[in-house]
Order: C-alpha cells, then structure tokens, then sequence
C-alpha cells in the first residue's frame, strides 16, 4: 500500500520561482507575479502551499542555491508526495539537459511538476512538447546571449565602456543614443591624477610612495576598514589604459579605441607610467626618514657611486645627532658618517651659486620668450602634419580591413589584423601627442612666471618646509645626483638644461659692436647690428637679435 495522505486533507505543494537578474525582481516577470501565479493555481486545484523555494541568478542546476534546497526538501519530505509548482517551464529549465536531470530527481522521491501554463503527462507527445518548449528557452537565451554581446561590443568600438566603473569614474545616465557614459567622480578623480602624473614624473620614486599619497587623501577611498588602500590596487590604477581615455578589449575583438569619456591623464603620461613599470624597480622610501633627511637618495659617495643613507646616532646624555653615511660593504668610506646640518649647509651655498644675476636673467627672458614663439609656429606646423598623417592611417586601415575581410585563410586575416591593431595603437600615440603639443592660448607671462621665479632663486623654494617642494627642487635644478666628498663636500653638478643655459650667459661677455658690424658694409644704407660672442651662431638668430634691439 502507498505512502499517501488521508482523502480529508488537502494536498500540499512547494512552489519554485526563478528570475535571471536582480533587475527583474522589481519588474512584470519578477519572483512576486510568479509566485501569485503559482499560488491562484494551487488554489484552483485545492492544494495546500507549505514552502516557496526561488533563485535570483541564472546558471546550471548545481549553481542555484534554491534548486539544491528545493531538491533536499523535497527528499527529507518524501512520504508527503509533493506537487511542484512553476509559474512555466522556462522558469525550471532553460537547458534540456538540467531539465532531463531535475525531473529525474523530482520523480525518485514521488514528486510531481506542475504549471498554470503547461500539462505535464507520462505520454511521449506530452513529454517531446515539454523536452521541444525547454530547447526553446534554450534557444533563446542564447539569442539572448547573442545579442548582449553584440551591444557590447558595439558600445565599446564606439568608446563606451560598459563594464563596472573603475575608482575616479562614475557611471551618468544621459538621453538616447550615448545612454550610460562614464564621467570623472570628483575629488577622487582629481587626486587619483595627481598621483598618476607624480609617479609618471618621478614625484612619486615608487608604488608604496603612490601608495602613501593616496592614503593620506582622506576622501580617496579605503580599504582595510577605510585605513589605507591595498597595495595590489596601486599597479591596477597605474595601469588602467582607462585613465588616459582609451578602451581596448583583444577577448572581445576590441583594438585600441579612444573613449568618449573624459580621460584623467594624458596617453603620453600613461606610456611613461608604463616605461617607468617595466624598468628596474625602487626601494620604497620610509615615511619616518624622508622628511628629515631631504638630500637622501640624492647624493651619492664620491668613492664607490652608491647613494647615502641617513641615520640618528644617540649620544650618552640621551640626545640625537642626525648624520648622512655611505653603507656600501665594499667601500673605504662605509661607515663614516657626516653631520647632517654640515652637508645641506654646503649643499645649500650650492643651490645659492645658481642663482644668476639681473642682466643675465633679463638675456635670458628674450630668449625663452623668442623659443616661445618659435615653438608655437613650429607646433602649428607639426600638427598640420600629425592630422596629415592619421587621415593616411585611416585610410590604410579601411584597406586593409577590406583585404582581411576577403581572405579565406586564417592565418592571413590574423595578420592583417595584427596589422590594423598596430595602426590603432599609432593613431592613438599621434592623437596623444598633438593633444601635448597643442599650443596654450596664454601668454608667455602668464605660462612662466612661476618659472621665472624659480630659475631666479631656487634656493627661496629650497627654504620652505615642505619636503615635496625640496625634492622638486632637487629635480629641476640637477640632471643627476650629486657626489659628495667626506672632505671636499659637495662636488660640482651637472645641472638641467635652463640652469646650464643660464650659467653661459652669465660667463659670456656681451657687446655692441658698431652698426656696420664685422661684414662690409651693405647697399642701400641698411642699418646691421650683431652680438659679440652671441651663443647662436648662424645669421638667423644674429638677425633677430639685431630687430629686438632697434
């Protein structure tokens, strides 16, 4: 005799609901409409509902949590012989195969499927019209899969980005047809570019002083509790190919494409961020030692070439002396320490010789300001040219397209497409660089007067207490890290470009010679003016002195 319940009782029944994604919780299929669905018809039938299992997410039968909860309780409730109840097939099933084994599953402990939707019988023409309604489903989730790919890759050709928005970024919902596009998220944007460009301009030495930065920028945001941020993010952000405005995806078929976003840096700073990666590693700084030795990691011993470390040495009566040394195993000077305030002493009558005087400053403000202007009208020329040249990418590019798109051979279209990705990544080198190169609308004034200043007295930056202002000086001012002596001191710099310019026009002798200058004289009563030991030698640079002094 069977395990059935008593005629007077009603019979029971569990109801199983099931939407794809999140979004359609809320939405006309969602689990509620399902579930009203599911329990109208167990009303109709006179069953009594006793469970409600749902799942939120789509996937295989052994990834849903409520399909597994589903299958134990309807073994742990065995001798009840439940009904089943879904709202449609497609809500079970969607894959012939998990179809195949949840029905196995629900007949081996005498459960039974039913639907408002559908009649499930023990006939092959029943069973064929279910197992043909499940290869539907099936069919159209793949469509669907299709088709969402498609988009996809349709939004990112045109420089969408449709995945998760990385930090600095937020998603903005804007009319038909841009939809959702990505825009800075300020003041983390802000702050996420300043510490991009630092480590581009050698401002930060290495990740854990990027790293540091960002941790001392309360509203960046944190991990680790809000305390500080993980030092595995600091590689992903600085080599996010988002942050300078361009997309690529190569598993989607995607070359490098410029997005529409607003880009944080530059493409060219992220080209240095990543030539800056891939080349030899820095030891990260302290946070404790840095700030009070400024010059650390900036000189280096004069015998062996290593660069000195720093150290506080306590004295019996408990007071501590701060002293640069030289660590290096193998040198003689290893070990012999010098008194901190007696190297920046030496080294700040240094920084006081580069400081030139008025008439050498006023040359050399004629000077930039003629490099200005020639720049200008050499950066307007060079940009006609780049413009020239992405058109003639474009066009071979299409050319190229339209070859790999008529080939039969696979190894020729993965060439050719090799190729186009190659032309993509020019392109987007060249559009960076005339983005650099386009010329400021401001004056000469208003782009150098900071500038200026500091060729005019570097040490009045040198003298501030800030220790990112004195390694900025240290940067600007030597093209290398200065030797230093145990005995002679600081030893003699080479300097940065401005600074060498500046030194000649100080050592060289400038006159007036008569108005006929060293040539005969010319025809027609021309007036000729020339600049003894000027430091351009070619007739151009004679002329256009000679028009700046009428």
């Amino acid at each position: 005799m069977s395990n059935k319940a008593s005629t007077n009782s009603p019979q029971q029944c569990v109801i199983y609901v099931r939407v794809s994604s999140r979004k359609q919780v809320g939405e006309g299929a969602g689990l509620s409409s399902q579930e009203k669905s599911c329990r109208r018809y167990a009303a109709e039938k006179g069953y009594e509902v006793i469970e409600v299992f749902s799942d939120v997410i789509s996937g295989t039968m052994g990834e849903r949590a409520g399909t597994k909860a589903l299958v134990q309780y309807l073994r742990k409730h065995r001798s009840k012989n439940l009904r089943v109840i879904v709202d449609d097939v497609d809500r079970f099933a969607r894959d012939v195969s998990v179809y195949g084994d949840l029905y196995k599953k629900l007949r081996a402990v005498d459960a039974r499927l039913e639907s408002p939707n559908f009649t499930l019988s023990e006939d092959a023409h029943s069973s064929f019209e279910i197992k043909l309604r499940v290869l539907l489903g099936e069919l159209e989730v793949g469509k669907n899969k299709e088709r969402s790919r498609q988009r996809v890759i349709a939004r990112l050709s045109s420089g969408y980005w449709t995945f998760s928005a990385p930090v600095g970024y937020q998603y903005e919902n804007r009319r038909s047809p841009e939809g959702k596009v990505l825009v800075r998220h300020e003041p983390v944007a802000s702050i996420l570019a300043e510490a991009l460009e630092g480590f581009a301009t050698g401002r930060f030495q290495s990740q854990s002083e990027v790293k540091r930065f960002l941790d001392s920028k309360p509203d960046f945001p944190k991990d680790y509790q809000g305390a500080e941020v993980r030092f595995d993010r600091i590689k992903v952000f600085l080599t996010n190919l988002l942050y300078a405005g361009y997309l690529e995806r190569p598993e989607r078929d995607i070359p490098l494409t410029k997005g529409v976003h607003e880009p944080i840096i530059s493409y060219d700073t992220y080209l240095i961020i990543q030539n800056r990666l891939q080349s030899s590693a820095v030891a990260p700084s302290r946070q404790n030692v840095d700030t009070e030795f400024p010059l650390r990691g900036f000189l280096v011993c004069s015998k062996c070439g290593r660069k000195l470390t720093s150290c506080w040495s306590r004295s019996r009566t408990g007071r501590r002396y701060p002293y640069y040394l030289c660590q290096y195993r193998s040198c003689s000077e290893k070990g012999k320490s010098v008194p901190r305030d007696k190297v920046e002493k030496q080294f700040e009558a240094l920084l006081q010789s580069l400081e030139p005087d008025e008439a050498t400053l006023a040359v050399a403000d004629k000077i930039f300001r003629d490099a200005w202007d020639r720049r200008g009208s050499w950066a307007k020329r060079e940009i006609a040219r780049l413009r020239k040249r992405i058109t003639q990418i474009e066009v071979e590019s299409s050319n190229v397209l339209d070859r790999a798109a008529r080939t039969q051979n696979d190894i020729v279209a993965a060439a050719y497409e090799a190729k186009v990705n190659g032309m993509h990544a020019e392109k987007a080198k060249i559009e960076a660089e005339i983005e650099r190169m386009n010329f400021p609308e401001r004056t000469f004034d208003e782009m150098f007067e900071l500038a200026m200043q500091f060729l005019a007295n570097p040490y009045k930056i040198w003298e501030k207490p800030s220790y990112t202002l004195k390694r900025m000086v240290l940067r600007l001012a030597f093209a290398d890290p200065l030797e230093f002596d145990r005995f002679e001191g600081v030893r003699t710099p080479k300097t940065t470009l401005p600074f060498k310019a500046l030194s000649y026009l100080k050592g060289s002798d400038f006159k007036m010679v008569p108005a006929a200058g060293f040539e005969p004289a010319r025809p027609c009563g021309l007036k000729i003016l020339s600049l003894l030991c000027l430091p351009f030698h070619h007739a151009g640079a004679r002329d256009r002195w000679a028009d700046n002094s009428q």
